[in-house]
């Protein structure tokens, strides 16, 4: 009899295929919006963004259920209750067939609308509508097949069976709609390309399906969740999905703001930047989800005091990646641009700038909101994503007629530091860490812009002294930001009680216990001093 995996061995796996899936994600990604320029144009390219936009906001009816749907099956799972895990899969089941069909209803109700959002640069002789039809029909059967029994194996800690399951048929996808791109070359390929997606889908939901009976064949729909379940479900459900409400929002009202008001080809521009903050963007992520289990069972079981220097201790070293990968996004992305697209597709320095602030204010309060999720302040939150998302609205649709894509990267930058951060650390102060002051994070994250801004300003100001293109740009320039960003930001935060303690979980993290224990050792009385 095979030896069950221990929790660990499931982590360290379910860490490294959603390392490899994000790689696969990022490399296909690339590969299809490279050929998609080449062989149709950058409308192409911004019709395929708006989609995306569009079917991201259907996708809120899902209310945070799946995430909601795993919390509810770990305790069974765990005890071996098969007759609970059969009927919270059933109930799952039917929530998702009831979620496709509202789906479908908005799909359909939006679509007197397209043209309103599609008023410039629509590729002549396509049929907006089929395209648009094409692409929820891959949406909707995303969740009516099977997809409920991917809860098995993400609350039975395989959710790395999910990873390799998205990940070869992503490849697959890929592989074909690219030659479809690349041996037709017209506009019939930009059909074919599209319903390749549903066809995806549907075989991989299908695989998902015949494998999941395979290695759970005890668990069939049957059965009724208690009441009590069901409510406490809901409740969760209503958490997550106000604050779902304000990411999906905020990603994708951009789009379809700069498409409604700027066109489609402008949009194509805008999504090339966006693809390469967001690539980098989750990797980050998944350095900080790597740590939420671990910050979860600390404010569990630690005292709040110890819990506030662990917070300390990761804010600064996030935010010196934060700041190290913003320098290198200055120096880099123009040549990078340049070399993978064209100079056509290029904006001005000044919009890359305000791309390369937007990447940085939406990761600078990561780790606050890493606490928050932990310390469960869903509903003492549920304000906030309301607000924010009504505003980010507002503003876009009134900046995007004055400065154009800058005033709707302007009006998203200004509601993450103006609310998410500044309302959202609020709410973590006040609910968990009441004997702490809000006010020395707050002017630890605005030292760390000033750090940022230095490093940025040297680095921008040397690259642009140093002619080059190409490769050799992008590697001269990125070791320039490199050795400016990163002793800047240590030499400014060296005072700081947390840097000590930061620097030897930096070392430990990488296997330098030797080194950790001696940096550490100095820094006990230090950090006594916060």
């Amino acid at each position: 009899m095979a030896k069950k995996a221990t929790r660990t061995q499931h982590a360290r796996r379910n860490i490294i295929t959603s390392v490899i899936n994000k790689l696969v994600i990022m490399l296909t990604n690339f590969i299809l919006r490279t050929v998609l320029i080449k062989f149709l144009g950058q409308e192409y390219l911004g019709l395929d963004s708006l989609f995306v936009s569009i079917l991201q906001i259907l996708s809120l009816t899902e209310l945070g259920i799946s995430s909601a749907m795993v919390y509810s099956m770990y305790k069974p799972l765990a005890e071996d209750d098969t007759p609970a895990v059969c009927a919270l899969l059933k109930l799952y089941r039917t929530v998702y067939r009831w979620i496709a069909l509202a789906m479908t209803v908005i799909g359909l109700a939006i679509t007197p609308f397209l043209p309103l959002i599609v008023k410039k640069d629509m590729p002549e002789g396509m049929n907006l509508y089929l395209l648009y039809f094409i692409n929820l029909a891959n949406t909707v059967l995303s969740y009516v097949l099977f997809a409920y029994r991917s809860s098995l194996f993400t609350a039975d800690q395989r959710y790395s069976v999910n990873n390799n399951l998205y990940s070869i048929f992503k490849i697959g996808g890929t592989v074909l709609q690219v030659l479809a791109l690349v041996l037709l070359r017209n506009q019939f390929s930009y059909y074919l390309y599209s319903l390749i997606l549903p066809l995806t889908t549907v075989l991989k939901n299908l695989a998902l399906y015949f494998l999941s009976n395979r290695m759970y064949p005890q668990y069939k729909c049957e059965g009724t969740v208690p009441k009590e379940e069901i409510n406490s479900i809901k409740k969760r459900c209503a958490g997550m999905f106000l604050h779902k409400l304000s990411f999906v929002f905020r990603n994708s009202f951009d789009s379809i703001v700069i498409s409604a008001f700027l066109g489609l080809a402008i949009l194509g521009q805008y999504n090339t930047y966006y693809y390469i903050i967001n690539a980098i963007s989750g990797i980050m992520i998944l350095v900080s989800n790597s740590v939420t289990a671990s910050v979860g069972n600390s404010i569990v079981v630690e005292s709040k005091a110890k819990n506030y220097a662990d917070f300390n201790k990761l804010q600064l070293l996030y935010m010196w990646l934060t700041s190290w990968l913003t320098v290198c996004l200055v120096a880099c992305t123009q040549p990078f641009i340049k070399l993978w697209v064209g100079e056509k597709m290029m904006f001005s320095d000044a919009v890359m700038i305000v791309f390369c602030i937007y990447f940085f204010t939406t990761h600078f309060s990561r780790v606050c909101h890493l606490y928050r999720q932990a310390a469960g302040l869903w509903w003492q939150d549920r304000y906030r994503p309301i607000v924010e998302t009504v505003v980010n609205l507002g503003l876009n649709i009134l900046l995007v007629k004055y400065l154009g894509v800058t005033g709707v990267m302007l009006s998203t930058i200004f509601c993450i530091v103006g609310i998410e951060c500044t309302w959202g650390t609020s709410i973590l102060f006040r609910n968990y860490f009441t004997e702490q002051k809000q006010s020395r994070y707050m002017l630890r994250l605005l030292w760390a812009c000033v750090l940022t801004a230095i490093s940025g300003g040297l680095t921008y100001y040397i690259c642009h002294k140093i002619n080059l293109t190409g490769i050799p740009a992008l590697l001269v320039y990125g070791i320039i930001g490199s050795v400016i960003s990163i002793p800047v930001f240590g030499i400014g935060s060296i005072f700081l009680p947390e840097f000590r303690p930061a620097v030897a979980f930096a070392f430990k993290v990488v296997g330098m216990k030797k080194i950790m224990a001696k940096i550490e050792k100095p820094a006990a009385t230090d950090s006594e001093k916060d």
